[in-house]
């Protein structure tokens, strides 16, 4: 009988070796090697009932369920960990002012220099009405006011000049009056004297001591100083009248001062009403209150407006904010100025940090439909819940009023 040499030579590898002979090692017929196939052959000939790929599954699956054991566990472990310690919500969003910008007078809308999107800081001109009809009001109020600044001037000097005049006259006056009184008084001792000199004289004609002629004299000079006392009292009484109409005089003054006063107010109105066109024309240019950005324009060039109709919406990026809202059962943990951390699913991979800067006093139980995040019939939960205003410490040029976001507040004490 022949001996096949393949079966003699596995034969041989499968019997027990005998002292002093090296049997060769069975060589694999896969065109790859694996050294670990080549150990577990090796091992399948020492234990002929374990094959190589029934060893590997016993050794691979309770391998990898452990390993996801404890990645499951780990992961469990960091997020019981994380939630023990932070307040999380995904119900806030970004909250921010939104201005919409009106006039303060009527007129027409000249141009809009800015559009949606743009960028603005505080003081740019966002759009300009119509003035023309503004600047024309002006040019008449100062050439109402020039003009009767000339007037004010010329009543001015003439009032100065006046004024002089009238209390030089009156001083003059009041001299003269002293003067013709003083006068009166020496014309009248004179007459009395005069007719005391005649009275004295009768006796002595009666009894012949003197003449009638020398009588006659007496008699003609006490009338004469009479008649020269009437006279002087009467000049007397012409220097008073003269007085009085000087003192008329200082008094007719204050009656042009009042006038030169009326002019003043007049003045004072005309400049008045300039500030009103003035006013008109600064505001017809319609700036930008604070630093933010435009969201739309609600007009166009061309149309007509009423005042306090909104030209322009604007975004103030100065006050921005984020709003969370969390379940009641942890209004205990928040706490004013407590560590919070957003991200936004519009920026993946991105965290911004900030501090709790308000806890709401009411639940959205109490809040109104449209300041809500979400309607009333989307969010409606058993416990009610409480608005949280979040400051980040930074800006981002991406973050928008109304974006969601997740926010992750410290719990208080933690």
């Amino acid at each position: 009988m022949s001996t096949n040499p393949q079966r003699k030579l596995t034969d041989n590898a499968t019997s027990a070796p005998e002292p002093g002979i090296t049997r060769p090692i069975p060589v694999s017929r896969d065109p790859v090697n694996i050294p670990g196939e080549l150990d577990q052959s090796a091992d399948s000939a020492t234990n002929p009932g374990v094959t190589p790929a029934r060893f590997s599954r016993e050794f691979f699956l309770p391998a990898a369920g452990a390993l996801l054991f404890v990645a499951v566990l780990a992961t469990a472990a960091s997020w019981w960990f994380f939630h023990s310690g932070h307040v999380v919500t995904r119900n806030a969003l970004v909250r921010s002012h939104l201005s919409e910008l009106g006039v303060r007078g009527e007129g027409v809308i000249a141009e809009i220099v800015v559009n949606a999107g743009d960028i603005v800081r505080k003081g740019d001109l966002l759009a300009r009405l119509d003035d023309t009809h503004l600047h024309a009001q002006r040019a008449q109020f100062k050439a109402r006011i020039a003009t009767l600044d000339e007037r004010i001037a010329v009543d001015e000097t003439a009032l100065a000049f006046a004024r002089e005049e009238s209390q030089a006259r009156l001083v003059q006056a009041e001299a003269e009056v002293q003067r013709k009184l003083a006068e009166a008084d020496a014309a009248r001792l004179r007459s009395e004297d005069a007719a005391a000199f005649h009275a004295a004289r009768k006796p002595l004609q009666r009894d012949g001591a003197i003449s009638a002629e020398a009588l006659r004299d007496a008699a003609a000079r006490a009338a004469m100083q009479a008649s020269l006392a009437e006279a002087a009292r009467a000049a007397a009484a012409g220097a008073s009248a003269e007085l009085d109409a000087a003192r008329l005089a200082v008094d007719a003054l204050q009656l042009r001062e009042g006038e030169l006063r009326v002019l003043r107010a007049k003045r004072w109105e005309l400049l008045a009403g300039l500030s009103g066109v003035e006013a008109d024309i600064e505001s017809s240019r319609i700036l930008a209150p604070a630093d933010g950005a435009v969201v739309r324009r609600l007009t166009q060039p061309g149309m007509a407006v009423q005042t306090g109709t909104p030209i322009l919406s604007l975004w103030l990026t100065a006050e921005t904010w984020v709003e969370a809202w969390v379940p009641e059962e942890h209004l205990a943990d928040l706490q004013v100025g407590g560590d919070v951390s957003v991200s936004f699913p519009a920026m993946p991979g991105e965290r911004f940090t900030g501090v709790v800067e308000r806890v709401g006093l009411a639940t959205d139980f109490e809040m109104p439909l449209d300041y809500l995040p979400q309607t009333r019939e989307t969010r409606m939960r058993p416990t009610p819940q409480v608005g949280v205003l979040v400051r980040l410490d930074s800006e981002h040029e991406l973050i928008r009023p109304g974006m969601s976001a997740v926010v992750d507040i410290r719990r208080g004490g933690v």
